[in-house]
């Protein structure tokens, strides 16, 4: 069966089934008078959705924590796998009760590389059809259950115990968070929906289907939640309230909200986060705009479609409208994953990654190179030159920086940590593996090689900040640009002989990055003394310059005695071997 017949097929199992216990649903939110003030009411929603946003956040931080590990296998194999994604997406949806709160988790666990944004993607549409399964846990207390589990989840975090499930305790802890603060916007929307002026506004709703449409929307944006929305559509129209077309453009206009209340909360998310986010919005788009025209073919030409269809099929009205909210979530994942490849596409275009991500990207290193030990330790070798290429950018960059396309140092520190933390993560899991005595030293001279290529990353950073940042123009100024360019003059010369491997280069750099220490020091004396007018910022400003240059060509001699050292290994082990021979 293919891909798109599995998806459709299990979609229709999934709808037959659920319909089963669709009758009790019509109890998800009751609309009952209530003697709480319009004040506490408001309290409750705002509350609400306070707790709900915090939650977001707290899961997210803890599931990025678990990336990594039996977590890491476990998801990375799930998503690869049709039932996998329908599963992640559906119980993430489920938990969470907001399309719009899975997506940010989503996008918290792209952000560390544990998921692709096209997975990330299909779990977001998935996710959406997982939210509306709630109105069938209606003889379930949301309130009693996301206290139980805020209860036990926050004694494992106070007493670790066990100390291992402690991030899982966390993600747990937030998920409770959002489903506790989705009850409270909830019971203060059903106490409100239930108010003495309500059924009159609901009266003017009756046959005025634009009005339905908007009364959703604004409810939406008012209270945060879609869920909620569709909840108290579902609770009027079995109150008799509501018909099933004015409940059904309601739900629409609850999606349209949904999805301007997911862009404005995605300004805060930048890149491949932001792309995640974008699909959900995308999902928002797509099944309004598609079930709307549906809506208004349906009752304006008078074409039987979705409407009719959910009328034959269910007698009850209460079971009309609980269905119609599933039936129309799981038609646009459906439709959604069919045409995946345009709306990532499109996502991609308009959403590109950061610069930072951009350069984040490893082309050798991999998290299973450390499987097969001698290459591993090559693909390190060769993605520790690649990064050791990068480093002139930094001072090209401190040397203009108002180029056009110039590439800020923060760009490329950001990406070399993200990418250091890979390469150390090889290197750890090759140092788990049975070595012989080549590969044992061959390991030692690349983490230490690593360290000092990490160290000397760090000082160029801080050299292009310093330089770039210095506007004044004085003598320390130029001072800091002659400067500038003998430390470009030993980069490069370290890059061609750290590529070339060639002894006498790797002699000369040696040469060439000799202990200074006492000529810097010198040398700043017979400055300050020369200089009498440096203000004490330009004085602050050589000093901290002439140091980092000291740690540069520390750094740089450490790293060529080094690749000596190496050079010299393995020489001695080829004449051993050709000896032995």
């Amino acid at each position: 069966m293919k891909y798109r017949d599995q998806f459709l097929v299990s979609s229709i199992a999934a709808m037959i089934l659920l319909s089963f216990f669709a009758a009790p649903a019509e109890a998800a939110i009751e609309l009952k008078a209530t003697d709480r003030s319009l004040l506490e009411l408001c309290a409750l929603i705002l509350g609400g959705i306070g707790i709900f946003l915090i939650g977001i956040h707290f899961a997210g931080e803890h599931l990025q924590q678990m990336a990594g590990g039996r977590f890491e296998k476990i998801v990375g194999g799930l998503v690869t796998r049709y039932y996998g994604v329908v599963s992640i997406g559906t119980l993430l949806g489920f938990l969470t009760q907001s399309g719009k709160a899975a997506a940010f988790i989503l996008s918290d666990l792209v952000s560390v590389k544990l998921l692709s944004t096209r997975q990330a993607g299909l779990v977001v549409f998935w996710g959406n059809v997982g939210c509306t399964l709630i109105v069938f846990a209606s003889m379930l207390s949301l309130k009693v259950f996301a206290l139980i589990v805020l209860g036990i989840t926050a004694l494992g975090l106070t007493f670790h115990i066990p100390k291992q499930l402690v991030k899982t305790y966390g993600a747990l802890f937030g998920m409770a968070m959002i489903m506790y603060g989705l009850f409270l916007v909830k019971d203060g929307a059903g106490g409100i929906a239930s108010a003495g002026w309500v059924p009159e506004f609901i009266e003017a709703l009756r046959g005025t289907y634009l009005l339905s449409f908007i009364a959703g929307l604004t409810l939406t944006l008012l209270i945060q939640s879609n869920l909620a929305v569709m909840m108290i559509s579902i609770a009027l129209a079995s109150s008799g309230l509501l018909t099933l077309p004015e409940t059904a453009a309601v739900m629409y206009g609850a999606q349209a909200g949904t999805g301007i209340l997911t862009y404005i909360f995605s300004f805060h998310a930048k890149g491949l986060a932001r792309q995640v986010v974008a699909y959900q919005i995308a999902f928002d788009l797509f099944t309004t705009v598609f079930f709307v025209t549906l809506f208004v073919i349906e009752m304006g030409l008078g074409v039987p479609l979705l409407l009719a269809a959910v009328e034959a099929i269910f007698s009850q009205l209460s079971t009309q409208t609980v269905m119609l909210a599933l039936v129309f979530q799981t038609i646009g994942a459906v439709l959604l994953t069919t045409l995946r490849r345009t709306v990532y596409a499109r996502v991609e275009y308009f959403f590109p990654p950061s610069k930072t991500e951009s350069l984040s990207e490893a082309e050798f290193v991999h998290k299973d190179a450390h499987r097969t030990p001698e290459l591993g330790l090559l693909l390190i070798k060769r993605e520790q030159n690649r990064l050791l290429h990068r480093l002139p950018a930094y001072l090209e960059y401190a040397r203009n920086p108002s180029a056009k396309g110039a590439t800020h140092p923060q760009h490329y520190h950001l990406a070399f940590n993200f990418l250091s933390r890979q390469i150390n993560s090889v290197l750890y899991g090759i140092s788990k593996q049975n070595l012989n005595e080549s590969l044992a030293e061959d390991l030692i001279s690349a983490t230490k090689e690593h360290e000092q290529l990490v160290n000397l990353e760090d000082l160029l950073h801080q050299i292009a900040l310093q330089i770039a940042g210095y506007h004044q123009d004085n003598q320390a100024k130029h001072l800091g640009e002659i400067i500038l360019e003998s430390v470009d003059f030993l980069i490069l010369t370290a890059v061609e002989t750290i590529e070339s491997g060639d002894q006498e280069d790797i002699a000369t750099l040696a040469s060439l990055t000799q202990d200074r220490s006492e000529m810097m020091a010198n040398f700043r004396k017979a400055y300050f003394g020369a200089e009498q007018s440096l203000d004490n910022d330009a004085r602050s400003y050589v000093l901290d310059i002439t140091l980092l240059v000291e740690s540069v060509v520390k750094s740089l001699s450490r790293y060529g005695q080094l690749l000596l050292l190496t050079e010299r290994s393995t020489s001695h082990l080829s004449e051993g071997s050709r000896d032995s021979t």
